[in-house]
């Protein structure tokens, strides 16, 4: 609970005070009267004279109020207003011998109870100057010598209203400085509150505090978005809204219990409870609720991947095993054909040998691990190769537009990611010289462009162009492109497809790592 700000606390404080004076003023001019009137003295005159200086007073305090909030210079015109009223009262009964010349040392001691030392030093002087005053006035007026006797009774009087003033401003100081260091702790508190809050507040992990009999005494907003738990929910049993094992029950009573964990599913969540006991304090049990559900599906996604990763091992080497009994048998009916005069069957036998070798050998590239080992080489006789590989009769025509260049790149890599791209520009370009392959160099890079004349990509089909086993030919295996992308990503390349602007698409390959560089030639093929 916030206390209220110190201003506000002492403008509260006056005015109480100010209904208090009138009060008080009131009953003192109707004793005044009756006083006067029991002596037989006639004070008509100057109890008018008193009412109205009461009456202004109270007028102009009311205004006061009203437009100036500063709360010393309220409380030094109500005490200054104080003692100008005493002093017509002292000097209307008596003066020196008036029965009401205590009055000036309740506003000394009204001084202290709000004001700083020196305004209660300042109040207790001019207390005793309104004394002294009065005194001798009256004494002039109505000529009554003083005495050497009334001497003594004024300087008496007057120390004892200095000995007052000084003690209570004593007091005041001390009330002032236990005030100020009040203050300070209040305020110290409500920021360590505020921190304590806005630490409960951001944390991650639900808090929630709990006593002996495992109720809900207080959480934070973590807790009651993973619990479910609401502000009336306090007071509640904690088995009311999550599993409380019969274990975790039995082991709390033990008296070298200290922590106990335990795991729960929860609103389509994984949520770690770690209950620890707290030794001080009014709670008896700190309960912390982390959500794992994360966790747990990196743990199950983890798991799949080690058995993809298994079964890749297994096919990998189960191609490996099929492969070399069909070199085996592709020999063998090539000898038959040699021995048969219709050829047909070994035509037959000898393509759909190839397309399982093709089959076979796309997967071995695929399941391969990639380890780039970089060495310099003139790009132009290995792009001509690649060509000859695989279109060994010419009869596609490829255009090359290649630099003569020494790079610093992966022959094996950069000749795995050619023939696949290759042989996929075959596929839809039956037309010869509609093949194009361009390698171009820049500073601290390079760029390989393979172009064909098919009917382009659509872009439904390049969403998932470069994913295993997306194919749209029967007799392709689905991992052509796919091999090109993992080898591009072994190797820091990027690659992309275009719209070729004679028709069909480009596949680019770039390299602009700087790390890589180039020597240039000097004419183009």
């Amino acid at each position: 609970m916030l206390e209220k700000p110190k201003e506000t606390n002492q403008a509260s404080y006056l005015k109480r005070l100010f209904v208090a004076r009138l009060l008080a003023s009131l009953a003192l001019l109707v004793v005044f009267y009756w006083f006067g009137k029991s002596f037989g003295q006639q004070n008509t005159n100057l109890l008018v004279k008193l009412i109205g200086v009461w009456s202004a007073f109270a007028i102009i305090q009311i205004f006061i109020f009203r437009f100036n909030q500063n709360s010393t210079l309220n409380l030094l015109f109500q005490l200054l207003s104080d003692l100008v009223f005493i002093g017509f009262i002292i000097y209307g009964s008596g003066g020196l011998t008036s029965p009401f010349i205590f009055l000036l040392g309740l506003v000394i001691i009204t001084a202290g109870t709000q004001a700083r030392a020196s305004i209660v030093l300042f109040i207790a002087v001019l207390a005793s100057l309104t004394y002294l005053i009065d005194a001798y006035i009256y004494a002039n007026i109505y000529h009554q010598p003083i005495q050497t006797e009334h001497v003594l009774h004024l300087l008496l009087q007057t120390s004892l209203f200095f000995l007052a003033g000084g003690i209570i401003a004593l007091m005041a100081r001390r009330h002032t400085n236990l005030q100020q260091q009040e203050k300070q702790v209040s305020s110290k508190h409500r920021q360590l509150q505020e921190i304590h809050s806005q630490v409960l507040a951001s944390m991650q992990e639900g808090i929630v505090t709990l006593n002996d009999n495992f109720t809900i005494e207080d959480f934070n907003s973590t807790a009651s978005k993973l619990l479910g738990f609401l502000p009336q929910h306090i007071g509640y049993k904690l088995d009311s809204f999550i599993k409380v094992s019969d274990t975790m029950a039995n082991i709390t009573h033990a008296q070298d219990f200290n922590i106990f964990r335990w795991e729960i599913y929860h609103n389509s969540q994984y949520l770690l409870l770690t209950l620890t006991k707290l030794h001080e304090g009014t709670s008896s049990w700190l309960l912390t609720v982390v959500d794992i559900t994360e966790i747990r599906q990196l743990e199950h996604q983890l798991a799949e991947q080690d058995k993809l990763a298994s079964i890749g091992q297994m096919a990998a080497m189960l191609a490996h095993e099929i492969r070399n009994p069909m070199q085996t048998i592709s020999q063998a009916v090539e000898l038959m054909g040699l021995q048969q005069k219709d050829s047909k069957l070994e035509h037959i036998v000898t393509n759909e040998i190839s397309r399982l070798n093709r089959l076979v050998s796309d997967m071995l590239d695929y399941a391969s691990p990639l380890h780039p080992t970089n060495q310099y080489i003139q790009i132009k006789p290995l792009i001509q190769t690649a060509i000859e590989q695989v279109d060994l009769r010419l009869q596609h025509a490829i255009q090359i537009k290649v630099p003569k260049t020494h790079v610093n790149i992966d022959p094996d890599h950069l000749r795995l990611v050619l023939d696949n791209l290759l042989r996929n520009a075959l596929r839809v370009s039956p037309e010869p010289a509609s093949i194009q392959i361009l390698f171009d160099v820049t500073d601290g890079g390079w760029t390989l462009t393979v172009c064909d004349h098919g009917p382009g990509i659509s872009p439904i089909m390049r969403k998932t162009l470069f994913q295993p086993f997306q194919t749209g030919y029967k007799q392709g295996t689905g991992l052509g492109l796919a091999t090109v992308w993992q080898v591009c990503q072994a190797n820091q390349w990027q690659i992309k497809v275009d719209d070729n602007s004679q028709g069909g698409a480009c596949f680019i390959v770039e390299n602009n790592i700087a790390s890589n560089p180039i020597t240039h030639g000097e004419n183009h093929g």
